[in-house]
């Protein structure tokens, strides 16, 4: 019985060590990648000579495609999209179909506030939503980090850090702003959250077979 529950307790130790070491590869993986994007990403030439009809952009598919080509939205080869998304709520969308899918890229009536919004919004999907890896995301989000936060995160900060290039007013980074800090605050590991609960019913565990040595 001692033996047994020794046996045990070291196994779960042994099996806690490995997942910690591999969420932890997983997250130094992802932040690596993000790095090295975000200095890519920098490097994009933009042609500041606009030519943009005045006021906010009409809701349509031609205007996704002028603020594209004024903004240097710069297009991966095997991306689906831009498309303008009349029933979408959030001002853009990328979705998957699977991981190794391609893109799709769906713009909201909430981009069409101004042409910087608009050229903002796509910036976020494609110059970062579309150049993420979104496997490593899902296992980052498997192994109880917050890869999706992380993922919008950097997507938002972008935006922050072009904002200039798109001439957004200060309501716009304002709301650019806010809308980080509420729905993807940092926030501690969930992981280590989730550890607390399985922590207490090792030590309890510990407990019992110390007490069985004692005997």
């Amino acid at each position: 019985m001692k033996t047994s529950l020794a046996n045990l307790f070291r196994g779960i130790t042994l099996g806690l060590l490995v997942s910690f070491a591999t969420a932890g590869a997983i997250v130094a993986h992802g932040l690596s990648q993000a790095d090295s994007r975000a200095k890519e990403l920098s490097g994009i030439s933009v042609d500041t000579t606009l030519d943009l009809p005045s006021g906010s952009p009409a809701a349509t598919q031609a205007s996704i495609a002028l603020a594209v080509k004024n903004f240097g939205i710069r297009l991966p080869k095997n991306i689906n999209g831009p498309f303008f998304d009349p029933k979408l709520e959030d001002r853009g969308l990328t979705l998957r179909q699977g991981l190794a899918s391609d893109p799709l890229v769906l713009i909201g009536r909430e981009a069409f506030s101004s042409w910087g919004m608009l050229g903002s919004t796509l910036a976020h999907e494609i110059e970062v939503h579309c150049r993420q890896n979104f496997l490593a995301i899902h296992l980052q989000n498997l192994a109880g980090f917050d890869g999706t936060g992380m993922a919008e995160r950097e997507a938002y900060r972008y935006e922050l850090a072009n904002a200039e290039r798109f001439g957004l007013a200060s309501y716009d980074r304002e709301l650019i702003r806010s809308t980080m800090s509420y729905f993807y605050p940092e926030q501690e590991s969930k992981f280590a959250r989730r550890f607390v609960p399985m922590k207490a019913w090792l030590d309890r565990l510990s407990a019992v077979a110390s007490q069985g040595r004692a005997l």
